[in-house]
């Protein structure tokens, strides 16, 4: 696979956009490179192309969605959905799995993972780390 586009998310109609990030496995976290994507607590996440409203409402063309959410795992349970954009991990703004990778290797893993969301709905903020 080349870049530009990898995949469509069906959800949302969105491109796919490669990360240049190494693989890496952070105790909760693996990172697949050849499909440029990211799981986290029962969530599989890609680097996206945001479209114009969402853009507006995130203040950057590129975010990170939710591709698809495993039902038997933390965030399926703490709300997250497939298609849900994260916003913020623990106060910070993610705009890139690279983001996101970066907070969590700053994080302690026992610690909380509060995340804010733009879902279908609106906004939704929720802490995966006490999901059981």
């Amino acid at each position: 696979m080349g870049g530009g586009n990898l995949m469509e998310l069906a959800l949302r109609g969105l491109p796919l956009q490669r990360s240049g990030a190494q693989e890496t496995d952070l105790n909760r976290v693996s990172f697949d490179q050849k499909n440029a994507t990211l799981k986290l607590m029962g969530m599989t996440l890609i680097d996206l192309k945001l479209d114009a409203e969402e853009s507006r409402k995130l203040s950057s063309q590129r975010g990170v969605a939710v591709l698809v959410v495993d039902r038997e795992l933390e965030a399926y349970r703490g709300g997250v959905r497939n298609g849900d954009i994260i916003a913020e991990v623990n106060s910070t703004k993610i705009r890139s799995l690279q983001d996101l990778r970066k907070v969590l290797r700053q994080s302690d893993p026992h610690d909380p993972l509060f995340v804010f969301l733009l879902t279908g709905s609106g906004w939704r903020f929720t802490n995966l780390s006490f999901i059981r």
